[in-house]
């Protein structure tokens, strides 16, 4: 049984956090945690991000929550394979804010962060920016990608969504 109710947030929070993981790459359905029996289940829907061709791993903020209740998603690029409730280090480099709130945060690992001029989506390699792109095909007026700063306020300032 997985519990993640003792997780806090990262030291080094909004700047960094703790990615728990809910969707493993490459994994075409969509999975959901179970804080009952501490599982987690596959669902009858597809995954977005697989079937966008999102390299990373999706899953939610340690410490903001706990789905299905209020919690932060959070989209990580990794080159590593984790699996349902692996915990990794991420670097928040952006977000998609969306209108019905249930923004989408960006991360990279220690790793790709390297790589990278800032921690900054601005930053990222054109590939994988490309990549997010390719997530959210139709914005509407008043969503959109932002970089840095942008998420680090909304990791502090805006409420929680499920």
């Amino acid at each position: 049984m997985m519990d993640f109710s003792s997780v806090t947030l990262h030291p080094e929070f909004p700047q960094k956090v703790w990615v728990i993981v809910e969707q493993p790459r490459n994994e075409p359905d969509r999975f959901s945690y179970d804080p009952i029996h501490g599982t987690f289940y596959r669902t009858a829907n597809r995954s977005l991000i697989y079937l966008r061709g999102f390299s990373g791993v999706y899953g939610w903020v340690g410490g903001s929550g706990i789905p299905p209740d209020l919690h932060h998603d959070v989209m990580l690029f990794t080159n590593r394979s984790p699996t349902f409730g692996d915990i990794l280090v991420g670097n928040i480099c952006g977000v998609f804010v969306r209108l019905d709130n249930d923004h989408k945060f960006v991360a990279v690992d220690d790793e790709i962060r390297k790589t990278m001029a800032s921690a900054d989506l601005s930053s990222l390699r054109n590939d994988l920016y490309s990549e997010l792109l390719r997530l959210y095909p139709r914005i509407d007026a008043g969503e959109g990608w932002y970089g840095a700063e942008t998420a680090f306020a909304y990791l502090l300032e805006q409420p929680l969504h499920d």
